[in-house]
């Protein structure tokens, strides 16, 4: 991953963790919204609104106005529009590596200051607001706040979820990622209305999961070895059952080195999973891919040994009867059993109708998200959203490291 990524993956990690801060501080009667209307959090109690501005400045060296002036004048073209006075706005900036500046105060000079600003970015608020806008009453409704580390913003997490019933030894490695994800899943629906929580609905959500998220959100975090450990723990008594139908779901767009490594990573899993005579149920291979790269795969995964059943008559047709017959088993005289296929392999243009069909016990999905379409009902789901194969070999218990 590039610097610039990595700043970027801080940044909302850093805004979701205050987020998460603002939801288990909220009264009872508060709804939190996530990528608000006005801004990146806001607090809608019966007295009024509280939106919260979050900037995560990780390479600047040293506070200089100028960083504020965007969303200074966003603040002020929402205040100057809308002229509400119920609503407080909030900036609330972490600069880590400035310790000079532990408090800053935004004064009338600093406002005229970003109201002369050239940027021609900027240039559709100044023309806007010179002139037009009250200094006074915007600095009355506004405050800004210097944000404290990750670490330390982490550990008052850590005390606010113990505050709010959360046992001890369920925080770090379940119900501290899962409000990250949580948070993350929030951002980013579409309909604004869904975009929102509260306090209460967000801890009896904490108490009820389980499992704990893999994404890069999750595995971003200082605990990653320890969530990564976890997960593994919990497939792990599923996995090793013999006779259980798996589905694996994988979006190849969300794998790194995917042409290279997966072929391999699913011969692992064949030799780690379907290999016994015991091991009755032929797992699935769900690509999210057009007929032609599956074909690719599948060719691939023959010249490696194993041999997949894609359910097409005489290379054209797709029929679901011939995908799900039962491989005829040969056991020659003194030699190992030997299965007409090992798996099943299939496109996302037939998957669907098809994998809805026939229920699998488990469903593993590589992918950002669950589809939409897939029915989920009586079914394990196991949603894994990293983008590296060796991460997923160590949870899934094929290999031993995950770096």
């Amino acid at each position: 991953m590039s610097r610039a990524a990595d700043y970027t993956i801080q940044g909302f990690l850093y805004q979701f963790n205050k987020t998460l801060v603002e939801i288990l501080k909220a009264p009872d009667d508060a709804v939190i919204h996530i990528e608000g209307i006005v801004e990146d959090i806001e607090i809608q109690t019966a007295t009024g609104l509280e939106a919260i501005q979050c900037k995560y400045h990780e390479t600047q060296e040293k506070f200089a106005l100028s960083i504020l002036y965007k969303p200074l004048l966003q603040m002020m073209h929402h205040f100057h529009l809308n002229n509400d006075q119920t609503i407080k706005y909030k900036l609330f900036c972490h600069f880590p590596m400035d310790t000079e500046h532990p408090e800053i105060t935004i004064t009338k000079s600093d406002i005229e200051a970003t109201l002369k600003t050239k940027n021609l970015t900027l240039q559709k608020y100044t023309t806007a607001l010179n002139g037009f806008i009250n200094v006074e009453k915007f600095l009355n409704q506004f405050s800004i706040e210097i944000g404290d580390s990750l670490d330390n913003m982490t550990k008052e997490i850590y005390s606010l979820l113990g505050t709010n019933g959360i046992p001890s030894e369920d925080i770090d490695i379940l119900a501290y990622p899962n409000a990250i994800q949580y948070i993350a899943d929030l951002s980013i629906k579409h309909n604004s209305d869904q975009r929102t929580t509260t306090k209460k609905e967000t801890i009896q959500l904490l108490r009820a999961i389980k499992r704990t998220a893999i994404s890069r959100w999750t595995l971003s975090l200082k605990s990653r070895k320890e969530i990564l450990k976890e997960r593994r723990s919990q497939l792990k008594s599923n996995l090793d059952k013999n006779v259980r139908l798996r589905y694996l779901i994988i979006d190849p767009e969300q794998i790194d080195s995917f042409e290279e490594n997966f072929v391999i990573f699913i011969q692992d899993f064949q030799e780690k999973y379907h290999f016994k005579q015991s091991h009755t149920c032929t797992p699935m291979l769900c690509l999210m891919t057009q007929k032609e790269q599956a074909r690719q795969i599948q060719l691939r995964l023959e010249l490696k040994g194993v041999i997949c059943n894609d359910g097409v008559i005489a290379g054209i047709q797709f029929d679901e009867s011939r995908f799900f017959k039962e491989p005829i088993v040969k056991k020659p005289r003194g030699s190992e059993a030997q299965r007409e296929f090992d798996i099943r392999i299939i496109c996302w243009a037939d998957a669907i109708p098809t994998i809805n069909n026939k229920k699998a016990d488990d469903i593993f999905i590589f992918a950002a998200s669950i589809p939409d379409e897939l029915d989920t009902r009586d079914i394990n789901i196991e949603l894994l959203s990293t983008r590296s194969l060796t991460e997923i070999k160590y949870v899934m218990g094929i290999s031993n490291v995950f770096e």
